[in-house]
């Protein structure tokens, strides 16, 4: 069966289905960004042959430029403000606000 083709699926039983996906991307994301939060902390990138943590992306997880750039910077104010994970798990953050914010927290 394909797992693509949704045309057999009920109206409600599809809204369901996007309600739930939709929420296991949000925390997909703030795992993903508290992993690249630690590679980045640990320099995991360098053992691997990379320069950077963006060019680790590029590379080795084939992220586009921008979602690379994106997910370092949001990973990276995630790090310092840890309330970051748990608003993006939750939906009370998304990924660009976080990017569109991080240059201007601070640790008061």
């Amino acid at each position: 069966m394909n797992p693509y083709a949704l045309s057999h699926v009920s109206d409600g039983a599809l809204l369901r289905g996007l309600t739930a996906l939709v929420a296991r991307e949000r925390a997909a994301t703030a795992t993903l960004l508290a992993h690249l939060a630690e590679v980045d902390a640990r320099r995991l990138y360098l053992p691997a042959a990379y320069p950077s943590m963006y060019a680790y992306c590029l590379g080795e997880l084939h992220l586009s430029e921008e979602a690379a750039f994106k997910r370092i910077h949001a990973a990276r104010a995630a790090r310092r403000f840890p309330a970051i994970f748990a608003a993006l798990a939750e939906g009370r953050l998304h990924l660009s606000a976080v990017v569109m914010l991080a240059p201007h927290l601070t640790g008061c």
